[in-house]
């Protein structure tokens, strides 16, 4: 059964994942893996999902996860969640990130800002789109 994977709209119209991907010139070649992980999501059910393609719930009981995509240079990491609103199946994009290192990320923030995303959007339903 597949599943939708929804985007965080900062402040209910900035698409973030998108904003992220124009900011930092990503190759096309990067967006298509990162397109390519986020398909696979959409059709496996979430028991048969690898570590390898989806680490997480992260630690703290924070309901985060991230996704695993390895490129030619960098490591994206976008962080998600399911739900939190509508099916609670579905996944929900909430900030972009590239991991440096072990668990350093860049922007440095991006895992509270992930959490703050995620409660701003279950105080605000309609603050997403389909990816």
């Amino acid at each position: 059964m597949n599943r939708e994977v929804w985007e965080f709209l900062r402040e209910g119209k900035h698409r973030v994942i998108r904003e992220w991907l124009e900011d930092r010139n990503f190759s096309a070649k990067d967006r298509a893996k990162l397109d390519f992980c986020l398909e696979r999501l959409r059709t496996l059910d979430f028991a048969l999902v690898s570590n390898k393609l989806l680490a997480g719930p992260l630690r703290g009981g924070t309901k985060l996860y991230k996704l695993r995509v390895r490129c030619q240079d960098k490591e994206l990491r976008p962080f998600l969640c399911r739900g939190p609103v509508g099916d609670p199946l579905d996944y929900t994009l909430l900030q972009g990130a590239i991991e440096a290192g072990e668990h350093r990320f860049n922007p440095t923030n991006a895992e509270e800002r992930a959490l703050q995303n995620r409660e701003t959007l279950i105080r605000n339903p309609n603050w997403r789109e389909l990816y």
